[in-house]
This record gives C-alpha cells, structure tokens and sequence, in this order.
C-alpha cells in the first residue's frame, strides 16, 4: 500500500528551507516524545515539486517506515511538506507526488489501476485493533489507517483521486527518455537524470 501523509506544518516557506524543516522533522520522531529509529516517512515532497528521501535506504529497498497506525511494515509512505488541511498542494507538488507513487509502483509491483485493493492484518491502531483485516485501497491516505485528519481534506480530496489518474496514464508520457535529465528547446537542462541526487539542490530525481 502506498500511502500519503502530509506535514501539518506551514506551507509558505522557501525553497532554501526544505532541508532545514526535513531535519527538524528528523528531530522530532527520533526524540524523546516519539523515539522512532529514523524520521517516520520514506519520502517527502515539497510545494516546488520536489521529492527528498526521508528515511535512510528507502531510496534503494522498501524500507519499514512510521507513523501509520496498524501499517508498519505494509505499505511505503510519502508526505506532502505543508498543512492540506483547507488549501490544496501546489501543482508542482501533485506532479511530484504523481511521480513518486508510480515510481513506487513500479518497483514494488503495486496494483495502481482503478478499483485495486489490498488486504493486511493490523498490527494494531487508534482505528484498527491489532488482528483486524484492513481491506484498501492501494493508493490510501494516513486517514485510512488512523484515526486522524492527515493528509487534510484539500489533499485527500484532490490528491489521491490526481496520483490515481496519474498513474493510468501511458508510461512513455509518465517518464519519457529521462536518462540523461530533461531539457528544454535550447538545451538548458531543466532536472537531473531519474534514479541521481541532484547536487545543486540535493533533492532525489524521480
């Protein structure tokens, strides 16, 4: 299950601040209040269409991430930098998170296509009690495993059903010949090559 979360934290920041703000977010699930291993979401976007590898591996292997209630362990998670509580991701975010949903798809094998579900055993959560069999979809919100707004109405509402239809399209107009990075009609190179860590903003490329 691929599931979406968002950071409930203010979505007027810099582009020159992500980094600081994913550190602070580092802090907060690996201090003492929640004592996690490592920040809890395999992936983050940012409003300028960004995607940044949250916790550590998650870009080579499906690694186990937090803060999903009975999902541990079941599902990779992508959070949405900002609060999408009434005010909807920027544009450039959807397409990012778009990307990132079929990129995981791909490699895990997921069944993205309209109507796919999957089954799982809760391990146990403020809606599911541990032994419970949750039936999802595979693209879900933290809201489908918790009791809990996240990721906000505007994403769960806008979000969700755009990564869906995102995902149905054609894989050559999903991805294209990214191999060597994308550029313009002049030649100016508008991103860095899919599967590289771009070194000018060190943001991961989907």
């Amino acid at each position: 299950v691929l599931v979406v979360h968002h950071s409930a934290s203010a979505n007027g920041y810099d582009e020159g601040a992500v980094a600081g703000k994913i550190r602070q977010f580092h802090a907060l699930h690996t201090g003492d209040e929640r004592r996690w291993r490592d920040v809890a979401y395999n992936f983050f976007v940012d409003r300028f269409g960004r995607v940044w590898e949250g916790r550590t591996g998650s870009l080579d292997r499906p690694v186990i991430g937090d803060a999903t209630g009975g999902n541990q362990g079941f599902s990779q998670l992508v959070c949405l930098i900002g609060d999408h509580v009434s005010e909807q991701p920027s544009p450039q975010a959807v397409d990012a998170l778009s990307r990132v949903l079929a990129w995981l798809a791909r490699r895990e094998g997921v069944d993205v296509t309209p109507g796919a579900v999957a089954s799982f055993t809760s391990r146990g959560s403020n809606r599911w009690p541990a032994g419970a069999t949750v039936r999802t979809t595979t693209i879900a919100g933290h809201r489908d495993m918790s009791r809990t707004a996240c990721p906000g109405d505007a994403a769960y509402a806008r979000v969700l059903s755009a990564g869906a239809t995102s995902l149905r399209e054609p894989e050559d107009q999903f991805y294209g010949d990214r191999t060597s990075g994308v550029v313009d009609a002049q030649g100016v190179l508008l991103s860095c090559a899919p599967g590289t860590v771009c070194t000018s903003c060190w943001a991961i490329m989907i």
